[in-house]
């Protein structure tokens, strides 16, 4: 069975493997490993809880059910945040790189968990305002979901 959840799962799982050993460095010259999370950042422990940064978010965005004969598709989003607090004010830089990284696992190897297979388009965006230190980009994808059996009746 093939369902928006299951891949978003299977999504989570790929992109810890993709980012696996690839770090963003803090201000404390830390090398950390991206947080990969599903939907959702964790909660805040307090006002300034920075420890979910560097992460990747892998949300659920819509489906859309085109009929009895065609397969689902369905829209993933995955966002990047990191904080930089460097001056130079670059930090755009390893948010892009880690979408580049997913853009290519994603296009190199278009099946993900032998079943769902990504889509054109596929496209990048970047935070429109200043937010330093904290930098955010995402990439919004399409996945071919089989879509589910009709149970045939006797009225059928």
């Amino acid at each position: 069975m093939q369902t928006d959840v299951l891949l978003q799962k299977a999504l989570v799982n790929e992109v810890k493997e993709e980012l696996k050993g690839y770090t963003s460095i803090n201000n404390a010259g830390e090398y950390l490993d991206f947080n990969v999370y599903p939907q959702n950042l964790p909660a805040k422990k307090s006002k300034n809880d920075d420890e979910h940064f560097p992460y990747v978010l892998v949300c659920l965005d819509e489906e859309e059910i085109n009929g009895e004969e065609s397969n689902n598709i369905c829209s993933i989003y995955f966002l990047v945040g990191i904080v930089d607090k460097n001056p130079n004010n670059q930090g755009h830089f390893d948010v892009a790189n880690v979408l580049n990284k997913l853009e290519k696992r994603f296009l190199s190897k278009r099946l993900i968990d032998s079943r769902y297979r990504i889509t054109f388009p596929l496209t990048k965006k970047f935070q429109e305002e200043n937010t330093w230190p904290k930098f955010i980009g995402g990439m919004s994808t399409l996945w071919t979901v089989e879509a589910p059996e009709i149970e045939v009746t006797e009225y059928d």
